[in-house]
């Protein structure tokens, strides 16, 4: 069974590129992917070698010890989160102002995404959480951390590739470059934030 969901995130990833190059470009669709899969792999150290937040199960695929599905997973989740609010409020994200409606939504989404595949991972066995005893869990199997780990990892990534995107007098080459040097900002940011709501949660529920 474990090989069909790995099948299931590699097929979701093919459909994503299809509609992000019909959509948009295919230099847009190589970029946003190609960056959320370093994002995602920065992600996976950060969260599951040096915090050991989670530990993995028997994966089929891996690129040195990490899922290879885990680092697409990143990309296929926050371009439908972004893609679904764009069509719930008639807009795009990145025609809008810094402080517009879009982010919330996409945390929202993020957040809930996280129960869909944090539930899928527990069943299989695939993600084996290491977390304070204090922590409470939703569906009895997903801890309270975990949809704000998505959350804030959508929002992060769609701010900033956002704002390189939308830069103008640059070259395709240069907003890639200079997305690629983000994304281990963007990890820092997104650990700052999880290691801030780890002690809310463990001191409201203690």
């Amino acid at each position: 069974m474990i090989p069909l969901v790995e099948l299931a995130i590699f097929g979701m990833t093919g459909l994503l590129l299809v509609h992000a190059i019909s959509s948009r470009s295919p230099q847009f669709a190589l970029i946003f992917w190609l960056c959320g899969v370093v994002l995602g792999l920065l992600r996976e150290i950060a969260m599951s070698y040096l915090s050991g937040l989670y530990g993995y199960g028997e994966f089929s695929l891996k690129l040195g010890a990490i899922p290879l599905v885990l680092l697409l997973l990143w990309p296929n989740l926050v371009y439908i989160s972004w893609e679904w609010v764009n069509n719930f409020l008639k807009k795009e994200y990145f025609h809008e102002g810094a402080m517009g409606e879009h982010l919330p939504l996409i945390f929202l989404t993020m957040m809930l995404a996280s129960l869909l595949f944090e539930s899928l991972f527990h069943q299989f066995d695939l993600i084996q959480w290491n977390i304070d005893p204090v922590m409470p869990f939703i569906l009895g199997a997903i801890p309270l951390l975990a949809p704000f780990a998505y959350g804030f990892t959508g929002v992060v990534f769609i701010k900033s590739f956002k704002y390189w995107w939308n830069q103008p007098g640059q070259t395709r080459g240069m907003i890639f470059s200079k997305l690629i040097i983000m994304q281990p900002i963007n990890i820092l940011i997104i650990m700052g934030l999880l290691l801030i709501s780890n002690l809310l949660i463990i001191v409201v529920f203690s």
